[in-house]
């Protein structure tokens, strides 16, 4: 049985976003090495930096996400992780930057939302054994055909999962700007508490509803190989916010969290020919585009049938694209990106009634029009007027009992 604890650590964007921070981390890897703990680390790009390259692609042609595309947007972990290798050598201890395909991160090859096949291992536990640090380009993959690829928003948190899974561990640390997860974005509702525990499920529709802090596809890799999350700050030593199995939290509140997306866009498409058909394909091909749908309204007037759904604002064009290719000119489509997606969450909902009551009321006593509602056994979520979502947030907020004193 080895002497030391190996422990995947994740360092987000801000944490490594200047050469000061950069220090600070591997300081913090020192202070760990030292301590007992074997890291592997993975590493996002430095803050902003993803959103440059995203913006350079978008300046030549914003419907490409081929090859190309991932390449470009692969170039930020190169930096950011070369830098902390750096700033741990200069500290006398041994580390290795890794990019996917040196590590075997294997990939499909759906570019610019990559899913992970497989991982190998050996390379990476060789290297803990030689007392090396190995420090891992999050978001990125390589596919069959010898392609780099990417995960898609969040995808560090991804690679950190996923490699912790691979290398069977329990726990998996995810390092950021804030401390810990909060019942609501403090940005947002000034009275946000940090939250000490979720569960999985809980975590998963809070980021599946907007929330910044992990992406779903992380926390659904987590929970499918039990490996418990800790969220919690870069710049101080202090515990954050276990996300871990359900029947192991000591509590399950009513109502968790408020959360919401301002990214969220309505698309609406009127004067539909009646009848099921019409939906079965413009959905298909919007699920062969890759385009996650999220709420759906659907009414009908006269001869024709309406249909409203809602979508994340990176997923309009390829949206706009497909409707058109599918449908043609007879049908009239439009979109709103002056919304969005507001949400209530929290295990306990499942045995509670008056919930909606609760949601609704304190939606009208601020007089917030809804465009699309819907729910599930753990949350309930509504597209409204963007210009309204603060009110809807500190109301919520407020109205189950989620104000810190």
């Amino acid at each position: 049985m080895s002497e030391y604890q190996i422990m995947v650590k994740k360092f987000g964007g801000t944490s490594v976003g200047s050469i000061e921070r950069i220090e600070a981390v591997a300081d913090r890897l020192v202070s760990d090495y030292h301590n007992g703990q074997r890291p592997v680390v993975v590493a996002s790009a430095m803050s902003g930096e993803t959103n440059r390259l995203v913006n350079l692609a978008n300046d030549i042609n914003p419907r490409y996400r081929g090859p190309a595309y991932d390449m470009l947007l692969a170039s930020g972990e190169q930096v950011s992780i070369s830098l902390l290798s750096i700033a741990l050598e200069k500290r006398g201890v041994k580390a290795r930057p890794m990019l996917a395909y040196q590590l075997g991160i294997l990939t499909d090859s759906l570019h610019s939302k990559a899913k992970i096949h497989s991982i190998k291992t050996d390379k990476l536990r060789g290297l803990v054994d030689e007392g090396i640090i190995p420090i891992i380009a999050g978001f990125q993959g390589m596919s069959e055909e010898q392609m780099i690829t990417t995960l898609g928003r969040g995808g560090s948190d991804t690679s950190a999962v996923a490699i912790a899974a691979a290398m069977e561990l329990d726990t998996c640390e995810i390092y950021t700007d804030v401390p810990a997860v909060c019942s609501a974005d403090p940005r947002l509702v000034k009275k946000a508490s940090e939250l000490t525990e979720l569960s999985f499920s809980e975590m998963m529709e809070m980021a599946s509803l907007g929330s910044r802090v992990l992406h779903h596809r992380c926390v659904e890799l987590a929970a499918k190989y039990k490996v418990k999350l800790h969220v919690r700050s870069t710049f101080e030593t202090r515990e954050g916010t276990w996300i871990m199995r359900e029947e192991d939290r000591l509590e399950n509140p009513v109502v968790t969290a408020v959360t919401h997306d301002a990214s969220t866009v309505i698309i609406r498409l009127l004067n539909l020919p009646l009848g099921t058909e019409v939906l079965s394909t413009i959905f298909t091909a919007l699920a062969e585009g890759e385009v996650m749908i999220d709420i759906i309204g659907q009414g009908q007037a006269n001869e024709f049938q309406r249909l409203s759904f809602s979508i994340t604002e990176e997923d309009l064009h390829r949206t706009l694209d497909i409707c058109k290719n599918v449908l043609g000119n007879e049908v009239d489509v439009a979109y709103d990106k002056d919304v969005a997606k507001i949400a209530v969450v929290g295990v306990g909902m499942r045995n509670h009634p008056g919930v909606a009551a609760k949601f609704f009321q304190s939606i009208h006593e601020h007089k917030i029009p809804i465009h699309l509602v819907t729910t599930s056994d753990i949350s309930i979520s509504a597209v409204i007027g963007r210009e309204k979502l603060q009110d809807a947030a500190t109301s919520l907020h407020q109205s189950f009992g989620l104000d810190q004193d």
